[in-house]
């Protein structure tokens, strides 16, 4: 039914966020300081929206900069997550 393809595509899109998140957080240590912090409470002096910014500047940042880092392994997980999705769903 359209109703549990709508719960499938949701919990896809979150896995692959967390997914890209975790990668992220593996490769670049920004990113990783900046969730712990969020996490964690950070210093107690920048609110919970000033860190969730700060770690949606740094993901960005970090994405930007491995994508053109390593554009060609970018292209080649992209491609092959798509190939992946494509045969489960049939």
């Amino acid at each position: 039914s359209i109703a549990n393809l709508v719960d499938v595509g949701v919990v896809l899109s979150i896995t692959a966020f967390a997914l890209v998140v975790g990668g992220l957080m593996y490769v670049d240590p920004r990113v990783s300081d900046r969730f712990s912090q969020l996490v964690s409470g950070g210093d107690g002096i920048a609110s919970r929206d000033n860190r969730l910014a700060d770690l949606g500047g740094v993901l960005l940042s970090a994405l930007k900069t491995q994508g053109l880092e390593n554009g060609p392994v970018v292209v080649f997980a992209a491609v092959g997550a798509m190939l992946f999705l494509f045969m489960v769903r049939s």
